[in-house]
């Protein structure tokens, strides 16, 4: 079976740490013993690599601890010579970023190797003055205080899939490697594969863990787009709004106005002087009459005085010049024995002549 390096990262992110997910990856990786330099500058490219966290990195330390102590008893010189030649460089550059209680851990590794001789001698002096360089472990980047709350659950969503995540991957490879090694031909077949079924039903609940979270971690980020999209909107509005207010007030567009408002009455066309001329030409007959008030009972004697120089025509006139004035009953008695007197007058007047 030839070399892949996409096997070998996808084997170093399945591992956990049981024994025998370790001993599993060994078991592939000694079978890779022709190309033992290439595994082992992969191996240092995935535990060089900045996403790839401490927990990680410490597990495949645990691989090439077994990976060199397997091949040195099995007299399989290629890896120790592989692993030897990158070790130094490789823990001077991770051992600073592990913890205290990581950085023991590694320390003792380091210490089984010397008491095993897995490397030369010439390595080992290399190696332990990178072990000093750091004696306190750096501690983990903690998140702002005043990073925003959506945010916060987020990270911790992801946090909790990351972890499934590793857990998902190795339940998985435990339930491929149980499944490669049922045999139907078997005599405790049937008990083999109830321990398969089992295997496989953990892997399927840590799937569904999986699932439940990334189901988590897209809610949450719906809402953040959702909310970010209408934050947007606003932002634009207010744009729109601050353009609208500078070029209402920017001299350049605009008319000065003293008062500070625009004129908003009607405007109409000059006349040519026609109609003025022909209001001043109306006669009093087409001009509406005035309305005037009624006169009081107070005053009747003194009409009735008006009355009796007045002429019958001059009486019709005013009459219907006033529109509004209506005579009394006595008016009327006395205008009809009026017209009854003068016209007595007039046949006398005529008889005399």
């Amino acid at each position: 079976m030839s070399f892949s390096q996409e096997q070998l990262t996808s084997k170093l992110n399945a591992l956990d740490e049981t024994q025998e997910s370790i001993v599993s990856a060994s078991k592939w990786l000694l079978s890779q013993y022709k190309e033992a330099n290439q595994v082992a500058q992969c191996w240092r490219q995935f535990i060089l690599r900045p996403s790839t966290n401490t927990r990680r990195k410490l597990l495949a330390i645990y691989l090439a601890n077994d990976v060199i102590q397997q091949s040195k008893h099995k007299r399989v010189g290629e890896f120790g010579r592989a692993f030897g030649a990158i070790m130094p460089e490789v823990l001077g550059k991770v051992y600073p970023e592990f913890t205290q209680e990581l950085q023991k851990k590694v320390k003792r590794v380091v210490d089984i190797w010397r008491e095993r001789q897995v490397f030369s001698e010439s390595v080992f002096k290399d190696l332990y003055p990178q072990l000093k360089q750091s004696k306190r472990a750096a501690e983990p980047r903690a998140l702002p205080l005043d990073i925003a709350p959506e945010i916060k659950r987020l990270v911790e969503v992801f946090a909790k899939l990351s972890k499934f995540q590793v857990s998902t991957s190795a339940a998985k490879t435990r339930f491929d490697t149980s499944l490669e090694a049922l045999d139907p031909n078997s005599v405790v077949y049937q008990e083999n594969y109830k321990t398969v079924q089992k295997v496989g039903q953990a892997a399927k609940d840590s799937l569904d863990k999986s699932v439940s979270y990334r189901k988590q971690a897209i809610k949450e980020l719906k809402m953040m787009l959702n909310f970010q999209e209408e934050q947007m909107r606003q932002d634009q509005d207010l744009v729109s709004e601050i353009d609208q207010v500078l070029t209402s007030k920017d001299p350049t567009t605009t008319t000065h106005d003293p008062l500070g408002e625009t004129d908003l009455l009607p405007t109409y066309e000059a006349s040519d002087g026609s109609d003025s001329d022909s209001d001043k030409s109306m006669s009093d007959d087409e001009k509406p009459p005035t309305k005037r008030q009624s006169p009081s009972a107070d005053s009747n004697d003194s009409k009735r005085a008006k009355i009796e120089t007045a002429s019958i025509d001059d009486i019709k006139t005013e009459a219907y010049e006033t529109e509004a004035y209506e005579p009394t009953p006595a008016e009327v008695a006395a205008n009809s024995s009026l017209a009854v007197t003068s016209s007595i007058q007039d046949l006398l007047s005529k008889l005399a002549n």
